[in-house]
């Protein structure tokens, strides 16, 4: 009997190895190590339009393997991330490795479960082995230290947040771990982003080293001002396209000074473009209130104020001119705006999180900014609670 139940375990393996992926779409098969005797984990499958993602699919990890087939691709990029469901609520472990999939292709995912975000990804799509190869120029060792360092720095937060019978000796001494950790996160991260600088000096720039020349370039922008230098030297390495697209932008963006605003502040009258395709000032709408709601598709509180901005619009139409100003990419702007149904001034920022938004010395999604009709700015909001747009307008009627 066990020889029979072997035989027929082995037969099931060699089938789901064999299957075909979809002539459009992608099959994606993954092994978790250190996770083989646990079912209380989930591997979330996310789709990406440039920075904005979402669910599509979810597999219970079974024996560390789980799976995803996928009958058609959208989207620019996929990750994995690995959530703990053990306690009933989901605990995502880490952001997860980021794949580059292609119609009609089957790919597998190796790595440990701590250090899921560096997993190995057998694939044979160019860009999948362009990835593989600049994470080989980056030290493992380190990168592995960086996750372990992250991971323990929010378990003490949270020990921390939740510790209600704590005394105030042993909190102090949870904080002290926290910072170690915090310090050792920092340090790791700067030794990483080094060796990342060197690598992106020599290698093909594909989209996951792209990418990675993006964070070092919002680095910069939050005060790193010893990497300015190479990643310019590194931007000046992309082709025309990579420069004209929106991750070319963004660290256009990043490198770009903008002269700080607050309340009291003249409005920047920055650049947008429309759904149209047309270019878009505040000054067009000069004589009126404004109020300013910087947003991106995939935010629950961004997605929470919705309704008040059309109630608002509707209430105090031709004296408050509403104006949503989008942080994505073109195709997840039209996808987010046809879900909201938006009707008022719908614009976008074309150079993303590198923008105008970042006059306002607030990296918050949303951030809403009421204007008087002379272009003074009356009031900074960042984040939303329901009511709060409604007071924002009322006060200064």
């Amino acid at each position: 009997m066990r020889k029979t139940f072997i035989a027929l375990a082995a037969g099931l393996l060699l089938a789901a190895c064999a299957e075909k992926a979809p002539e459009r779409g992608a099959l994606i098969e993954g092994n978790v190590l250190g996770f083989e005797q646990n079912d209380k984990y989930l591997a979330i499958l996310f789709e990406f339009n440039g920075t904005s993602g979402m669910e599509i699919q979810n597999d219970t990890l079974r024996d560390g393997h789980f799976s995803f087939r996928l009958d058609s691709l959208g989207g620019d990029h996929h990750s994995i991330s690995l959530v703990d469901i053990s306690d009933g609520r989901f605990n995502f472990l880490n952001n997860g490795p980021t794949l580059y999939l292609e119609p009609g292709t089957a790919v597998h995912v190796r790595g440990e479960g701590k250090h899921f975000e560096c997993a190995r990804i057998d694939s044979p799509s160019r860009e999948q082995k362009l990835r593989e190869h600049f994470l080989r120029m980056v030290s493992e060792q380190d990168r592995n230290q960086l996750q372990d360092a992250s991971a323990r720095y929010a378990e003490l937060r949270n020990e921390i947040r939740t510790g209600k019978n704590l005394t105030e000796a042993q909190r102090d001494s949870l904080q002290a771990l926290a910072d170690q950790a915090e310090a050792s996160r920092s340090e790791l991260a700067d030794k990483i982003s080094q060796q990342e600088l060197k690598a992106l000096e020599t290698a093909e720039i594909g989209r996951f080293a792209f990418s990675r020349l993006n964070s070092l370039a919002l680095g910069v922008s939050l005060g790193k001002e010893k990497d300015r230098e190479a990643v310019r030297r590194i931007y000046e390495r992309l082709s025309d396209e990579q420069k004209a697209s929106w991750e070319g932008k963004e660290v256009l963006g990043y490198l770009r000074s903008f002269e700080k605003v607050d309340i009291g502040s003249t409005v920047p009258d920055y650049e947008f473009v429309d759904m149209d395709g047309k270019d878009r000032r505040l000054s067009e709408l000069q004589g009126k209130w404004l109020l300013l709601d910087f947003w991106q598709f995939g935010c629950g509180p961004c997605s929470k104020s919705v309704p008040e901005l059309g109630e608002v619009s509707r209430e105090f139409e031709g004296r408050v001119a509403v104006v949503s100003i989008n942080l994505d990419v073109d195709a997840a702007w039209r996808k987010a705006t046809e879900r909201h149904g938006i009707f008022w001034n719908n614009w976008r920022d074309p150079a993303g999180n590198a923008g105008i938004l970042r006059a306002y010395g607030t990296g918050a999604i949303p951030t809403f900014v009421l204007v008087s009709p002379d272009g003074v700015i009356k009031s900074i909001q960042a984040g939303y609670r329901t009511g709060s747009l409604r007071e924002m307008v009322q006060s200064a009627q």
